[in-house]
């Protein structure tokens, strides 16, 4: 082949793939133990791929399995392995199986293995949120519309906020397992093969709830789940921007209402004053990097038609670019969370009686007075200057006490999800160990 055509077609695949070995190794597992129970492999056979593929894997953990450029990518440079270690037991591990299957095998592994470590990550993330609620739960705070001063909170419903939308984000996950978790291996090149492929088996190996029906379905479906995870990964990258974008404002001096330490800010290269809370604004631009993620691969599968086509080579790099962003920004965003601290004082002074106007308007309202007279009333009364902070800030108490058991309810849910995560890893991780391990004599 020409240099020049090589170089293009095979493209980053020798490093991206690093990351699919694992998975690969897994999913060629399952398929060798398949092939022996429907005669391709004899026991001897399956008994010498097996701890190869297991070695395979152990190196794909740790990144130290090799892909020469001239085997373009991780299946290829897998199977060479095998061949060259087991003769024609690695010759024969191809049998019904595609590169389009193969590779679609790997990539759901590896995105369902991505699905429960966020899981993981984001509970951290609901419990540091929740610890911080129920310890900033008294603390006063101006709620803001169109960033006019609104309403009283406080910083525990503004903390409580984020927690119960990590807890969503939770939920989505776990139903997104669900959505994704079909075996594509058995499909081929999206046509079937010609024998008698035990599709269930390989799928119950592997932890997959059935195989993916409709073999030229599996071949439309690359970059399907894939897009689903990015989607997810997009959202959760909405939360993590509307809180830095939040703490960036609030710790601006003309609000004061946080800051945050000093480790966790940079200085000027010019202004020596300066103390700027740029892994906030970092963790806003890492936001939009996990947005554009998504973007790239809809774009990339959104045009063709049925079947393969070989753009789809380029549904694997968004995704573990994604994740590599993604297990960077959780860890910063729970250390922000922790760190970050209310200033009491700025927030009491701007505890100011326009924002307890409605809370005016509503003791008119227990009275029997209809909302839009009582609307009228307290607007009046603002504008004379007859309300005081002091005589309506306790009208704030009953809100309290409902955030308070909305928590106590967020601790249950998440709970609830944690558990759920939990069973996942820990059914997944056996399933792992056991597809390596010598068959029952």
């Amino acid at each position: 082949m020409n240099r020049l055509v090589q170089a293009f077609t095979v493209g980053d695949d020798p490093q991206i793939d690093r990351a699919l070995v694992r998975w690969d190794a897994m999913a060629s597992a399952a398929h060798a133990r398949m092939l022996k129970e429907i005669g391709v492999l004899s026991a001897a056979e399956l008994e010498a791929l097996l701890p190869e593929l297991a070695r395979i894997s152990a190196q794909g953990i740790a990144s130290t399995f090799q892909i020469p450029e001239e085997l373009e990518d991780c299946h290829t440079a897998i199977e060479s392995v095998l061949v060259e270690k087991t003769g024609a037991a690695g010759q024969k591990i191809h049998t019904g199986r595609s590169r389009n299957d193969q590779v679609l095998t790997a990539q759901r592994l590896y995105v369902r293995h991505h699905v429960v470590q966020t899981l993981e990550a984001l509970a951290v993330c609901a419990e540091a949120l929740l610890e911080r609620a129920d310890a900033t739960k008294d603390l006063p705070m101006p709620g803001y519309t169109h960033l006019q001063p609104a309403m009283p909170s406080s910083v525990g419903m503004w903390f409580h906020a984020f927690a119960e939308a990590v807890i969503d984000l939770m939920g989505d996950g776990i139903a997104l397992l669900g959505r994704i978790n079909t075996s594509p291996l058995g499909a081929a090149s999206g046509f079937g093969v010609p024998l008698p492929l035990d599709r269930a088996l390989t799928a119950s190996l592997l932890g997959f709830d059935r195989p993916q029906r409709s073999v030229i379905d599996v071949q439309n479906s690359r970059g399907r789940a894939e897009l689903k995870f990015l989607r997810w990964l997009s959202d959760i990258g909405s939360v993590v921007e509307k809180f830095a974008w939040d703490v960036v404002l609030y710790c601006c001096s003309e609000f004061g209402f946080f800051t945050l330490p000093k480790e966790l800010t940079t200085g000027s290269s010019i202004m020596p004053q300066k103390r700027n809370p740029d892994v906030a604004e970092l963790l806003r631009g890492r936001a939009a990097k996990l947005r554009a993620a998504e973007q790239e691969l809809l774009l990339v599968i959104a045009k063709l038609p049925s079947n393969y086509h070989r753009d789809f080579q380029y549904t694997k790099e968004p995704v573990v670019r994604a994740i590599d962003q993604l297990q960077t920004i959780l860890p910063v965003f729970t250390l922000v969370v922790q760190s970050v601290q209310p200033q009491r004082e700025a927030l009491q002074r701007r505890m100011t009686v326009e924002l307890y106007a409605t809370y005016d308007a509503f003791r008119d309202v227990r009275a029997g007075v209809p909302f839009r007279e009582a609307y009228r009333l307290s607007a009046e009364r603002y504008a004379k200057g007859s309300l005081t902070v002091a005589d309506l800030e306790a009208e704030f108490g009953s809100i309290a006490a409902a955030d308070a058991a909305e928590c106590r309810e967020a601790r249950s849910d998440l709970a609830r999800l944690i558990e759920a995560t939990d069973q996942f890893a820990g059914r997944f991780m056996e399933l792992e160990k056991a597809v390596f391990q010598a068959p029952a004599a």
